[in-house]
């Protein structure tokens, strides 16, 4: 696994959502450490061929019997996608865990090994890509930018003529489970966007025009390789006032592998 040149799912003959059993998914900063209270160079670890130790907490080793998914690995929990709580930027990374063979009474320990980092983007879904592009704008946003976002929503949105897209959307995303990465893309677009405020030194309103702007994007990144239509119809505010998301540059941190 270590070497290839891994663009997108396809061509890595990998798809994201099914991993082996005892396969998952390590989620860390884009030089490869870990975050927090995590002091662990992942990049070094798949240099040398080793594994690490999980830890319940520094210096505290963790013997379960059964493996340690809720811990080491989010996506082989149940959650297609990153949790909400993973910073941006990150890097991620492939791995697998195994039982130490320690003969300790309070269970063995378990140990994680790098395979391979792989493109952060792809925990960002299908249109991976363009999620991280727009998250990354978000972050520059002028407060004036922010301003066309609230008046491009009533330009592409008006009251007399609502659009039923955004529960279309939820409807698709609910039965392709989807559902996870809609919400977590929408949080994210949400958060960045709020950070931008304060920036400015300014708040915005729950629920907010320009907020939902955002958020509509955030829904059609979802789904768009599902419905490229009803994607369209989505990023209408957004495409009012910023143009088009899908020109928008890709941060660096995206691609790192």
């Amino acid at each position: 696994m270590p070497g290839l040149g891994w663009e997108d799912w396809t061509a890595a003959k990998v798809d994201p959502d099914r991993l082996p059993a005892d396969w998952g998914w390590k989620v860390t900063r884009p030089s490869g450490r870990g975050f927090d209270d995590d002091p662990i160079d992942y990049a070094a670890c798949l240099r040398d061929r080793r594994s690490i130790l999980i830890e319940e907490t520094p210096g505290v080793p963790l013997r379960r019997h059964k493996q340690p998914w809720h811990r080491a690995a989010p996506h082989a929990s149940g959650a297609s996608y990153l949790p909400f709580t993973t910073e941006i930027p990150f890097g991620l990374w492939i791995m697998s865990l195994a039982p130490n063979d320690d003969e300790e009474h309070s269970g063995r320990t378990w140990g994680q090994r790098m395979w391979s980092q792989v493109p952060a983007w792809w925990a960002l879904g299908p249109q991976g890509r363009t999620a991280a592009a727009l998250l990354a704008r978000l972050e520059k946003l002028t407060w004036d930018e922010v301003l066309t976002l609230r008046r491009s929503y009533n330009k592409a949105w008006p009251t007399e003529r609502e659009d039923p897209a955004w529960y279309e959307a939820q409807d698709l995303a609910a039965s392709a489970n989807r559902a996870t990465l809609k919400n977590t893309l929408i949080k994210h677009t949400e958060t960045a966007l709020d950070r931008t405020a304060r920036s400015h030194s300014k708040r915005l309103r729950g629920f907010s025009d320009e907020q939902k702007a955002v958020c509509f994007a955030a829904a059609a990144l979802a789904i768009e390789d599902l419905s490229p239509s009803l994607a369209h119809r989505l990023l209408g505010p957004l495409r009012l006032a910023l143009g088009d998301v899908h020109a928008y540059p890709v941060p660096s941190w995206a691609h790192s592998q």
